[in-house]
């Protein structure tokens, strides 16, 4: 039997957890009662259980929850001596019939005896005591019970927790927040997230940082891999999907940042809207998604995403937003951090006046929860004074560059290797040319480095595995943007331009001011450094991928004087522009042509080849995207519209069937036919804007409307009548325990 340190839980995470559990295991729905007024009652019912031993309870039910916080505390009679008056009290106002007394204490049989002969003496006509044995027994039986208080993951042996499929299945969660575990808390946004994942099969968190999206994401992949037996699959780029999906294993998908870390990456976003008819698939099939991205990125990406192609975007979107956490929530994400962080107790103590005040912050953020509890972050501070910590709230970018800036060469040289490596170090630490150089100019040595990361492992960088490959990342992105506030100084930035890899640099920079939140802007004396670097030979099975985001890099992340200078430097690249990639809407070599012709910097030759293309594209039926595309259709000069509409007047509208044919023959088993052909509807409303009150046109329109939903209805896969519906992941309401006006949950984080 798994042994769980019920100890390490405050007084109120207790008092839930015996609510649930009575729940959860009796059946009963509980009325929970004010601290301050409870009357020796934390909740009540009426009702009957059988537990399995054949004894029967009945009646007036009356919870008592008894927390001690020592971790081999026996129960005794004299623990519970001030309860056996309210006891009394509640028998003659009829309310009691069974007093059930649940502890995380020891409890012997000599001690139940004596504790129950007390309160039967009392006029109770039961008494159930509940003591740590079985709260051990009772949540490792129990998966949902897990799920739903995911605080219990932090609180006893995973190994031994979970079976060792399930544990397999949840390692990519488990070594990405190992040191979380025990800080969880279930919130109300986390059950809306948890309704959405089972009506949709796909949630995507969005939300300022430092908000707990991932926190949440991770809860419910850890829930997946427990309860439902699900792998979990932590993707780094949508593009993955085709390689990791099995189409015959339920699997949990985590893009965590889906769109961007800290801005938006078109790459990313347009990784995201290729992949949409596997993710449909995937999800028809019983896998799940989760994404996360901050709300700025999805604002940012959001024209690119194109949600009407794949509605969930909008249907099953869950915003984390702090005003949305209760007190409650507040209070214990804060309790739960100090709880289980590193300050020393004179601190706690110097700190508890200004908890409550600070949990109902206007500045709070769960990540700024668990800076306050590492030293790391506070060690400046001194004594916690209240004009201290408001600006520990109100400045935390501020706060943690100062923080950089105190640190020694050593710890700043790992941070900046952390940096250029795009947020993930290997380990052991192999520096190539570039990270050794960057050592060097810093006065820091591979040993210092190796012991800096030990040293700044739990508070600004943390240890994962990727791929069974241990490294480091930072402990939250909002250390990346903090660090990134540094190389703005002319200095550090001449130093590390040469130091990124190619992935970061793309990832991190524009050439000249874009207007991209929380990029470094490159200045024009550094441009011939960053052609340099885009040049460099693309090698290894990644080669295509970043070529591909090198277009996007150029399109979006560079002013038109840099585009103009870059082809005067790399002519031969114009020669790759004139033929547009399948699928036209998504592939991003056409943005980049678009945004190149846009800027006036496409040569007139490669637009002609790429517009007569565009033509012959939708004339085929092959991909008529450039009739409601506005970035292809600017591509067209009047003459070529006037061709297009020509062409479409003699080969389109007079044989529509041919056109589904084309576009229908293109169709793979694995994607949706109904959301693989939707662009035919597409073709037949623009055929119908294209040519207003022509009789002709709106035929032709109705009929290739008829012929497309033919072929959705022959190609659709037929289900077995007898397949057994899965489990779901919807979250039980939770039951509220109201805040006290007198006890502050903080009241039992120091030892008295």
């Amino acid at each position: 039997m798994v042994s769980f340190d019920l100890h390490l839980l405050g007084w109120r995470d207790f008092q839930q957890l015996c609510h649930t559990v009575t729940r959860e295991v009796l059946g009963q729905t509980v009325v929970s009662f004010l601290d301050s007024n409870d009357a020796g009652r934390d909740g009540a019912f009426f009702g009957r259980w059988r537990p399995s031993d054949g004894e029967s309870y009945e009646g007036n039910f009356v919870i008592q929850a008894k927390h001690t916080a020592l971790p081999n505390k026996s129960l005794t009679l004299s623990l519970i001596a001030d309860e056996l008056e309210k006891a009394e009290r509640l028998v003659e106002s009829g309310l009691c019939d069974v007093y059930v007394l649940m502890s995380n204490a020891k409890l012997t049989g000599e001690s139940e005896r004596k504790i129950r002969d007390a309160f039967i003496s009392r006029g109770v006509k039961q008494v159930l005591i509940l003591g740590d044995s079985w709260f051990n027994q009772t949540i490792s039986e129990s998966g949902r019970l897990r799920m739903l208080v995911p605080r219990l993951y932090g609180l006893g042996d995973l190994t031994q927790i979970l079976d060792e499929r399930a544990y397999g299945q949840a390692a990519a969660v488990l070594d990405s927040m190992r040191t979380d575990l025990a800080k969880l808390v279930r919130t109300e946004t986390y059950e809306r997230a948890a309704q959405a994942l089972d009506e949709h099969g796909f949630v995507l968190l969005s939300g300022a940082p430092m908000t707990g999206k991932t926190t949440i994401a991770a809860e419910l992949a850890l829930a997946a891999a427990d309860h439902f037996q699900t792998r979990v699959v932590a993707l780094q780029d949508a593009a993955e999907l085709p390689e990791r999906w099995n189409p015959n294993e339920n699997q949990f998908f985590w893009l965590d940042d889906a769109f961007g870390a800290t801005q938006l990456n078109q790459y990313l976003a347009s990784s995201w809207q290729r992949v949409t008819p596997r993710v449909k698939a995937a999800i028809d099939s019983g896998s799940k998604f989760v994404l996360t991205t901050r709300d700025y990125v999805l604002r940012s990406a959001w024209p690119h995403l194109k949600p009407g192609a794949f509605p969930l975007l909008e249907g099953a979107r869950v915003v984390v937003d702090v005003a949305d956490l209760t007190p409650r929530e507040r209070q214990q994400i804060l309790y739960n951090h100090l709880k289980h962080g590193r300050q020393d107790t004179q601190f706690l103590t110097q700190l508890q006046p200004h908890l409550d005040g600070l949990a109902s912050h206007a500045g709070f953020r769960p990540e700024l929860a668990r800076r306050l509890a590492e030293p790391t972050f506070t060690a400046s501070m001194g004594q916690p004074t209240a004009p201290k910590l408001e600006r520990f709230f109100e400045q935390p970018l501020e706060m943690l560059e100062a923080i950089f800036r105190g640190l020694d060469t050593d710890s700043q040289a790992a941070l900046g290797l952390l940096f250029l490596s795009q947020g993930w170090l290997s380990s052991p630490i192999k520096p190539d040319d570039r990270g050794a150089e960057l050592m060097s100019r810093l006065g820091a040595s591979l040993g210092g480095v190796t012991r800096a990361l030990g040293a700044l492992s739990g508070s600004l960088v943390t240890v994962v595995t990727r791929d069974s490959d241990q490294g480091y990342e930072f402990a939250h992105p909002t250390m990346a943007d903090a660090y990134a506030r540094l190389l703005r100084e002319p200095e550090f930035l001449h130093l590390l331009i040469g130091g990124f890899t190619i992935d970061a640099l793309l990832n991190q920079t524009t050439c000249g001011d874009m207007g991209v939140e929380n990029a470094l802007v490159i200045p024009q004396h550094l441009w011939p450094v960053v052609m340099e670097r885009l040049g460099e030979p693309d090698r290894g099975p990644q080669a295509w991928r970043r070529r591909v985001r090198r277009e996007h890099y150029l399109a979006y992340q560079c002013v038109a004087d840099f585009q103009l200078a870059y082809f005067e430097r790399c002519p031969d690249l114009l020669d790759s522009l004139a033929e547009p990639g399948l699928m036209l809407e998504s592939d991003p070599h056409n943005a980049f042509v678009a945004t190149l012709h846009r800027n006036g910097v496409l040569p007139e030759a490669a637009r002609r080849r790429f517009a007569s293309r565009l033509i012959e594209f939708c004339i085929e039926g092959t991909d008529p995207a450039v009739l409601w595309a506005s970035t292809l259709r600017a591509l067209l000069n009047d003459d070529e519209e006037r061709v297009l509409l020509h062409r479409l007047r003699e080969e389109v509208i007079s044989d529509p069937r041919n056109v589904v044919k084309e576009f229908t023959s293109q169709h793979s088993d694995s994607e949706d036919p109904e959301d693989f052909s939707f662009p035919l509807d597409q073709l037949a409303d623009a055929l119908e804007r294209e040519l207003p009150g022509n009789v002709d046109a709106s035929a032709a329109a109705a009929r290739m409307r008829d012929l497309r939903m033919e072929w959705v209805a022959s190609h659709k896969p037929h289900r077995p009548a007898d397949a057994t519906p899965t489990e779901t992941y919807k979250a039980e309401p939770s039951i509220s325990v109201p805040v006290s006006t007198e006890r502050s949950v903080f009241d039992d984080l120091v030892p008295s």
